[in-house]
């Protein structure tokens, strides 16, 4: 990795914007140069800038990066180009790529922390391209460090060295050079896991142990008691089976009682709905009358309404006549008065039109006149203002001077307060210098006090975490105890559990005592089947006498019945022959008919026209004889429905009659015969029953047994429960046993481990106190100078931070004596200013006194003329206004014209609306007799219409005609009647049909409650068996279970055993509960590579020494001199500038160490320098100008200022006023070049 630029703005006293190119001259032609400025300039941010820019951290202090962003500024950024060797995984090709990583920040405008610092940002480009390849603060760092393969850490320990860190780690005692060299090489992870392979063997120690008692716990059914579970177990499937066959047999004969009932109740549905049709006939038939009328009379609509529709019309007509006859008088009166109005206003035009023609010339001489004088006062208007304003002008230019005149005297009394102030304060002059280097002291001071409240933050969490682990501890030891009393309880509280269940097995056996109630349970079992079949051949016995009794007793009824059939169907036989004789009579009458028209023009004494006959002794009373026979037939239909209602009736109850007779036959032989397969089969049943009753047809006898079964057979469950129970009570305290014994084991596990941490906890806080003593001493040396530096000032440093208020109260001084300088500066320029301004402007005051003087005569002289002009004028006109007065006759002309042109059209409009009116007139007179004409004809043809329908006159028929909506809702509902009349009597047919059809089936005599309950008494002792098949699976299932996890617990057991010894092996090689065996003997290892390498440096630096890792010992270092025989000397026997050497070489080696997989061409080494003496420093400058040479670019931060004089290539900080800095770029010849952009 090799920096080539850095380009940063606004961090800590450097503003910049500053580009450094490290690829450019003069830094490009050397490999060495140094950093240089007085301590506090900048010179260590150079490098805080680079490792901002690619990582977005600060190496320095620990700092936050906030902490940099110097005060007020807007925002800050970094951003750093670096290059990398890439190799084309291709072709194996190595290339150098370049990139650009860029950190920024920016304060925040607006919100309750205005002025605070926004969220960093983080991005990185490819340099040529600009193309963008990540962004983030988390992102950027990673990339960075996988391009270069060096993390923050490893490159803060390969390219920043810092001396003050090598020097600490040479002369630190063992324990403290293991924490730095953990720190400095990231071996801390050999610590942990030295404690993870502690920790992991204890782990899986326990889980060996836990794993064990679980299958000794484990615990399964003996061989004899699982043999009698799985007989019992297939009894009860059999059981199961028969119930299953059952239930089926009852579903089936459940749903057809229930479609059958439901057909009951829609035929008597279905007869309620005809009885209600036939009731509501009655009721319609006015309604259905009105309807008729209105069919008859529903043709006289259209005449009707043609006839209104032409009266209305004529009386429309006749009114707007009467109206014109009353207007046209009116019209022609208006229509001479406008032509009188007319006349007078065209007289009245012409005289004023002559009257405007004889005054205009004089009118329009005046007013040129006018407009000459308006013009000559406008000029001296304009003139006399100017004047006036001049006069103002140089009254205020006279006023202004005096003004400027007490000013001068004022500034000149401010300018010798000013000089007084800054002679009393010119200790203050170089504050804003001090300032810088009392910044640096007081970030020194917070990161000591920082550290500080770290550790004693750190020190509490221990203290408290001592008393925790105390307490736990305590616990721990409490848990146990508590664990094994709890053991005991247990083992006690099972003592008469156990007595119990010896005492229930005293004679027998779990699987005897458990065989016996299983078998009672089938006896009983078996009663209880034995007695439904009992009771169903005693009821169906029952039922067949019954049934026998209700068919004889229905005989002499269906007699009866079929005797009325017939007399009523010899009643419809008499009926249709006389219909018929009724229709043969009308359709003699109707033929008749057919001669009505002439019948109705028969007069008496007349001819008739058909037959010539004098006399018409039929003419009277034909049609009323037709009628008459019209409603025989009428009538005689209505009787043959009745009765036809009245037959089918009798049908219906005839032949229901027969089906229910022949239905109670058919129970009376099914009853019959189910009474005898139910002793058939209650004698089977009995049959399998040990010892078979004596009478199993008898309810009573079956009853009987079923209770002294019942009795025997609880009592038998009873004590198999009780057995149960007991057996599940004491696997419970068993299992209380084992977790009171887990409790325990985990609380002894527990206890060691608590013990270990309380140790570590002590040795922490031994280690924290010793730490603090140090960080307590270098916080008093900064307060120490910061005092010092406060002291001329008269300020003391606050008790704690922040000492934001401190700075600012001192930058507000120096700013303010700046300000007060600044002003006597230009208070001083003002006031000579201000001199040499008032004398100029007396001067020109003198000479515009003059000019104003002639300015008033020349407005004076012009003011004359005008007036001999206004002398002229009046001669020629003494009007006021010739312009208005020509006007005014203009107006009055127009305004008589205006008046001449509205009654010519007034006269023209009048004219016009009386010529229309009597063209409407005329054709209105037209239109009213063609309305009279259309209504005679309209009236004619309403009254032939009325003639031929029968009506006397209109009224008569209008009378008959309904709304259309209610004619509409009548036939509607007379549709509807029929149609439901027509569905009723098929739903009746339909519905008979489907009663017989199912009727015939008769499955069973049995109403539907008789077998619901039949079912759920089955349905109840299946629920009962289900129950105990359950159990019983159960327990099998679980034994099955236990079988398999204790054969998989075994393999597991022994794989346990192989994972728990390989960790015991690792644990006991590397493991510590402390970690420090491993951890040891890697910082052991570390070590050695490190002192070889820093030996490869420390040869050309110097050749007398050599770092030797002592043997045996891991952490300890000595020196070889071999200038004195190789004598071996102790690290505290180095003078300060062989230190510094030895910790050069240290801070190279490791640059080698954490960059052992990454390519360094960029290092910088901050500090150290002043130690050495000029021989030592000519020494370590040659070794970094040979490093140089192997082709890495070195830079060096320090003040020494012999190295001027030695590196002459520099970046030079020095401060500068406000305290902020500038960098510069020196080359060899001494010329400095701005890095400012």
């Amino acid at each position: 990795m090799k920096i080539i630029s850095v380009r940063f703005a606004n961090l800590n006293s450097l503003p910049g914007p500053y580009l450094i190119r490290f690829d450019a001259a003069p830094l490009a032609d050397t490999g060495l140069f140094a950093i240089t400025g007085p301590t506090g300039a900048g010179k260590s941010t150079l490098l805080d800038a680079i490792a901002v820019g690619l990582y977005g951290r600060v190496p320095r202090h620990d700092r936050q990066v906030g902490e940099m962003v110097s005060r007020h500024a807007p925002f800050a950024f970094s951003e750093v180009e670096f290059e990398v060797h890439e190799t084309d995984a291709d072709t194996g090709a190595v290339a150098r790529v370049r990139y650009r990583s860029r950190w920024e920040v920016k304060r925040k405008v607006r919100g309750d922390d205005k002025g605070g610092l926004g969220q960093d940002a983080m991005s990185l480009v490819m340099s040529a391209s600009n193309a963008a390849i990540v962004s983030g603060k988390e992102a950027v760092p990673a990339k960075v460090g996988e391009l270069s393969g060096l993390d923050f850490g490893q490159f803060e320990q390969s390219v920043l060295l810092s001396q003050g860190k090598f020097a600490r780690f040479l002369h630190a005692p063992e324990k403290e050079r293991s924490a730095l060299l953990e720190k400095m090489t990231n071996v801390g992870i050999y610590s942990r896991l030295s404690v993870a392979a502690f920790e992991k063997a204890k782990e899986e120690e326990l889980k060996t142990k836990l794993l064990r008692a679980q299958l000794e716990a484990t615990r399964l059914l003996p061989d004899e008691e699982r043999g009698a579970l799985e007989a019992r177990l297939d009894r009860l499937h059999h059981a199961a089976e028969g119930h299953h066959l059952e239930q089926q047999e009852l579903h089936v004969f459940q749903t057809w009682r229930t479609i059958l009932d439901q057909l009951d109740r829609q035929t008597a549905d279905a007869d309620r709905q005809a009885g209600a049709l036939h009731q509501a006939d009655a009721a319609l038939q006015p309604e259905f009358a009105r309807l008729a009328g209105h069919l008859r009379a529903k043709d006289l609509a259209a005449p009707l309404a043609l006839a209104a529709e032409a009266e209305k019309a004529l009386s429309s007509d006749a009114a707007q006549h009467q109206k014109q006859e009353e207007a046209l008088p009116r019209l022609a009166q208006a229509a001479a008065t406008a032509a009188e109005r007319l006349a007078a206003a065209a007289e009245a035009h012409a005289a004023a039109l002559a009257e405007e023609n004889h005054r205009r010339p004089q009118l329009e001489e005046a007013g040129k006149q006018d407009a000459a004088i308006a013009v000559a006062q406008q000029e001296l208007a304009k003139k006399t203002a100017a004047h006036a304003q001049a006069q103002r002008a140089h009254e205020q230019a006279r006023t202004d001077l005096a003004r400027q005149a007490r000013e001068i005297e004022a500034v000149a009394t401010e300018t010798a307060a000013l000089d007084r102030w800054l002679i009393d304060h010119s200790p203050e002059a170089d504050l804003k210098s001090q300032l810088i280097a009392l910044d640096r002291e007081i970030i020194d001071l917070q990161g000591a006090q920082k550290e500080t409240a770290v550790r004693e933050a750190r020190r509490d969490e221990l203290r408290i975490a001592q008393r925790t682990t105390g307490a736990d501890l305590f616990r721990q030891r409490g848990l146990e105890t508590d664990a094994l009393d709890r053991q005991q309880a247990i083992k006690e509280e099972g003592q008469p559990c156990r007595t119990e269940r010896d005492a229930l097995l005293a004679d027998t056996t779990a699987p005897a005592l458990a065989q016996r109630a299983d078998d009672l349970t089938a006896h009983w079992q078996g009663l209880q089947v034995l007695l439904p079949k009992a009771e169903a051949a005693h009821e169906h016995h029952a039922r067949a006498g019954a049934l026998a009794a209700q068919a004889a007793q229905e005989v002499p009824v269906l007699a009866a019945a079929e005797a009325a059939l017939g007399h009523l169907e010899a009643r419809r036989a008499d009926g249709l022959r006389l219909l018929d004789s009724y229709r043969r009579e009308l359709r003699a009458q109707q033929a008749l008919a057919d001669l009505n028209a002439h019948r109705l023009h028969l007069q008496p004494g007349q001819p008739c026209a058909l037959c010539g006959a004098l006399e018409h002794v039929f003419a009277p009373d034909f049609a009323a004889e037709a009628d008459e026979q019209e409603l025989c037939v009428a009538q005689q239909q209505q009787a043959l429905a009745a009765l036809d209602d009245e037959l089918r009736r009798a049908a219906h109850d005839l032949t229901r009659r027969q089906a229910a007779q022949q239905q109670r036959q058919q129970l009376h032989e099914e009853a019959a015969a189910a009474a005898a397969t139910a002793r058939q089969q209650a004698a089977a049943l009995a049959g399998a029953l040990t010892p078979p009753p004596a009478q199993p047809a008898d309810p009573a006898a079956v009853r009987a047994l079923l209770d002294a079964a019942a009795t025997a057979q609880a009592a038998a469950v009873a004590d198999r429960r009780q057995l149960a129970v007991l057996d599940d009570k004491l696997a419970a305290l068993r299992e209380k046993y084992l977790k009171a014994g887990e409790a325990a084991t985990a609380a002894q596990r527990e206890i060691p481990r608590l013990l270990d941490r309380q140790t570590t906890t002590e040795a922490e806080l031994a280690k924290l106190e010793n730490e603090l003593v140090d960080w307590y001493e270098q916080a008093d040396i900064f307060q120490n100078a910061i005092r010092d530096l406060l002291r001329p000032h008269q300020l003391t440093l606050p008790a704690r931070p922040p000492y934001d208020g401190l700075l600012a109260t001192l930058a507000e001084r120096a700013g303010f004596y700046e300000t007060q300088a600044g002003s006597l500066k230009n208070v001083s320029e003002g006031l000579k200013e201000r001199r040499f301004q008032h004398k100029v402007h007396a001067e020109k005051l003198g000479g515009r006194a003059g000019e104003l003087a002639a300015e008033a005569d020349a407005l004076a002289a012009d003011q004359l003329a005008i007036e001999q002009r206004q002398a002229a004028r009046q001669a020629h006109y003494a009007g006021p206004d010739s312009t208005a007065a020509a006007g005014q006759l203009r107006r009055i002309t127009q305004q008589l014209a205006d008046a001449l042109q509205q009654a010519q059209n007034q006269l023209t409009s009048q004219q016009q609306a009386l010529a229309i009116e009597q063209s409407a007139h005329a054709a209105l007179q037209v239109r009213l007799a063609e309305h009279r004409t259309a209504l005679e004809v309209r009236q004619a043809e309403l009254a032939a219409a009325l003639a031929a329908a029968g009506f006397a006159n209109a009224a008569e028929a209008g009378a008959l005609l309904l709304p259309a909506a209610e004619a509409e809702r009548l036939a509607q509902r007379r549709q509807d009647h029929l149609t439901a009349q027509a569905a009723t009597r098929t739903l009746q047919a339909r519905l008979g049909t489907e009663l017989a059809q199912h009727q015939a089936d008769a499955l069973t005599p049995l109403s539907a409650g008789a077998l619901s309950a039949q079912l759920a008494e089955l349905n109840k002792a299946d629920d009962i068996l289900q129950q105990q098949l359950g159990a019983i699976s159960n327990q099998l299932a679980q034994d099955d279970a236990a079988r398999l996890l204790l054969a998989d617990g075994l393999r597991a057991l022994q794989q346990r055993q192989r994972e728990e010894q390989r960790w015991q092996d690792l644990s006991e090689q590397i493991g510590s509960a402390k970690g420090d065996k491993f951890s040891q003997f890697a910082q052991g290892l570390t070590l050695s590579h490190l002192a070889r390498l820093a030996n490869l440096r420390l040869r050309q630096l110097t050749g007398r020494y050599t770092i030797l890792k002592t043997p045996n010992r891991n952490l300890e270092l000595q020196i070889i001199d071999h200038d004195q025989a190789d004598t071996v000397r102790p690290m505290a026997s180095l003078s300060g500038g062989e230190s510094f050497l030895v910790s050069l070489a240290l801070a190279l080696g490791l640059s080698e160490l954490a960059g052992h997989k990454a390519r360094i061409e960029s290092l910088f080494i901050d500090e150290g320098f002043g130690t050495l003496d000029p021989d030592a420093l000519n020494t370590a400058l040659d070794a970094l100008e040979r490093l140089q040479h192997s082709g890495k670019m070195i830079g060096i931060i320090s003040h020494v200022a012999d190295l001027k004089d030695r590196i002459g290539t520099q970046i030079r900080v020095q401060p500068g006023a406000g305290g902020t800095s500038t960098v510069r770029v020196v080359d060899v010849m001494g010329t400095e070049t701005s890095c400012e952009v």
